[in-house]
C-alpha cells in the first residue's frame, strides 16, 4: 500500500497501464519501433504495450493462454473500432480530395484524438486480463520483458527483432522508475 500520497497501482491497473504506456511510447525511438512492428509485422501496439507493462512494471511472465485471452477480449474492438479510425486518419493525410487541406487536417487531428481514446479503452480491457491477483508484483528482468514481447510478435528476425529488443529494454528501464 502506498503511503507517500502516490496511488497504489494495484488499486487501478487500467490507470497504471495507461501511465506506463504513455511513458514508454513517449521515450525516444519507441513510437517508431512500435509503428514499424505494427505496419510491417501486424503487431497490435496496445497488446505489445500490455505485455511490456506486465513484465516491466508488474514482473509477470505471460503465458500463451494469458495473451490469447487478452487478445480475444479486445479483438472485435480493435478490428471494428481502432483499425478503421486509424485507416481514416492515415487516409486523410494524403487524400481523398479535398484532403489534404487545413480543414481536413483539423478533422484528422480530431480523429486521432478519438483513435487514442479508443486505444485507451482497449488498454483498460487488457489491464483487466492481467493474470493473477491485482496486487501481485514479481521481479522484473530484461529477459522476462523480452519474453513477453516475443509472445506478442514471435519469430521476428532482423530489424523486427531489433525493434522488439529495443522496446523491451526501454520498458525494463522505466518499469520500476516511473511513478505509476
Amino acid at each position: 500500500m502506498a503511503t507517500d500520497g502516490a496511488k497504489d497501482p494495484a488499486a487501478d491497473p487500467a490507470g497504471d497501464l495507461w501511465r506506463f504506456a504513455l511513458a514508454l511510447y513517449g521515450r525516444p525511438g519507441v513510437s517508431g519501433h512500435c509503428l514499424m512492428l505494427q505496419d510491417r509485422h501486424g503487431c497490435d501496439v496496445t497488446v505489445l504495450l500490455f505485455a511490456a507493462w506486465a513484465g516491466a512494471a508488474r514482473g509477470i511472465a505471460l503465458a500463451a493462454r494469458d495473451l490469447a485471452a487478452a487478445r480475444a477480449a479486445v479483438e472485435a474492438w480493435h478490428g471494428e473500432v481502432v483499425r478503421p479510425l486509424r485507416a481514416v486518419r492515415r487516409r486523410l493525410k494524403q487524400g481523398p480530395p479535398p484532403a489534404p487541406t487545413g480543414r481536413t487536417g483539423e478533422l484528422r487531428a480530431r480523429i486521432q484524438a478519438i483513435e487514442i481514446e479508443a486505444e485507451r479503452i482497449e488498454l483498460e480491457v487488457l489491464a483487466g486480463h492481467l493474470p493473477g491477483p491485482a496486487e501481485f508484483r514479481g521481479r522484473a528482468t530484461p529477459e522476462l520483458v523480452l519474453a513477453n514481447l516475443e509472445l506478442v510478435a514471435p519469430g521476428l528476425e532482423g530489424e523486427g527483432r531489433a525493434a522488439l529488443a529495443a522496446v523491451a529494454a526501454t520498458a525494463y528501464s522505466i518499469g520500476n522508475t516511473i511513478e505509476l
